[in-house]
């Protein structure tokens, strides 16, 4: 393949994606070049290209390349590789190098450069049975569980999910696998909600219809404290980044709830900060970028087939429908997670 080309994903500025002809990566040091077989396209994706970077507002001093949720097959390896062989079927934990999300190496590509390859850190081995596209998933599903592993979330706890896109459907599977079972979530786009419903959810409520806080008082009960209601919900986790619903979730928690944020916020929202300190309420960020563990559990709950996962992937298309891909991912009444695929021999 040296010498040869390749089309990758990168971002040029804001609204601008390009699929540029780049060298096919070859193997140094400590490396591995995966095939891809399936990358599934995440909303950060969609907002990277919408920013045109990473959203910190400086223009991009190069390219920005994208893709971080994949499943392949290793096709070479560098020296003082260990364990790792051509062939090996594989799910690539992005965190080390920030593949796809700052790094060099993005993976809406044929092939990739995967640095410090090694089993159980960066690459992990797939069961036979395991299809790509499932794999893949291990990426958003370690996502939500590592929100739940910071609140520490138990089978008992009444839940709350915030937003039916495919964190908070991954979110709505990994609670079911942890054996939860009073499960809500919320969203506007009924599509979405009949996803959750398949998944596992015990209630999932249009907020067009229905209040958030309406909805959790009817179905974990309610009480009051100071003179004011509140839901016994345990825990809520916020895949939505929509002010008034975390505004609802204040004005309903109950003493001493937690709240976990997965969501990318676009800008500062008002927190009623009485509220927090009068119920104790516990608010933390989860953005999972040290998560092996739970990018292990993940996979390991898709190779047992535990769960009938199919929900969660709406579309598989070939990565040569990029661009239709991407406007298909952003529609929300129309998708759920879109996953690329990729020829055996594509370049």
């Amino acid at each position: 393949m040296t010498g040869d080309l390749m089309q990758l994903a990168r971002v040029h500025g804001p609204g601008d994606v390009r699929l540029d002809d780049v060298p096919i990566p070859q193997p140094g040091a400590g490396e591995a070049i995966v095939r891809v077989a399936a990358c599934g396209i995440c909303g950060s994706d969609l907002g990277f290209i919408a920013q045109g970077g990473m959203g910190g507002g400086e223009p991009l001093a190069e390219p920005l390349p994208i893709g971080h949720e994949f499943a392949g097959e290793v096709v070479a390896v560098g020296p003082g590789v260990e364990g790792v062989a051509p062939g090996l079927r594989v799910a690539v934990n992005p965190d080390d190098g920030y593949i796809g999300g700052g790094g060099p190496e993005g993976a809406m590509a044929p092939y990739i450069r995967i640095t410090g390859a090694k089993v159980g850190e960066t690459l992990f081995p797939l069961a036979d049975h395991v299809d790509y596209a499932e794999a893949a998933l291990a990426e958003p599903l370690s996502v939500g569980l590592h929100a739940l592993r910071i609140l520490d979330v138990q089978a008992h706890h009444k839940v709350a999910v915030l937003g039916a896109g495919p964190i908070g459907l991954c979110t709505v599977a990994m609670l079911r696998h942890l054996g939860c079972r009073d499960i809500a979530i919320f969203d506007r786009v009924e599509s979405r909600l009949e996803r959750a419903r398949a998944l596992g959810a015990g209630l999932a409520v249009n907020v067009a219809e229905e209040s958030l806080p309406d909805a959790l008082a009817r179905y974990h009960g309610e009480g009051v404290r100071f003179g004011t209601r509140f839901a016994e919900t345990d825990m809520f986790i916020d895949c939505a980044g929509s002010e008034a619903a975390f505004k609802d979730v204040i004005a309903i928690a109950k003493y001493r709830a937690r709240i976990a944020i997965v969501a990318l916020y676009k800008k500062p929202a008002a927190v009623d900060l009485w509220k927090m300190m009068a119920n104790e309420i516990l608010v933390t960020g989860s953005i999972a970028v040290d998560r092996k563990a739970e990018f292990a559990e993940a996979l390991t709950m898709v190779a047992k087939g535990e769960q009938d996962l199919s929900p969660l992937i709406s579309h598989h298309m070939d990565f040569a429908r990029f661009n239709e891909a991407l406007d298909l991912a952003a529609n929300s009444d129309l998708s759920a997670k879109v996953m690329l695929t990729f020829p055996e021999t594509a370049a």
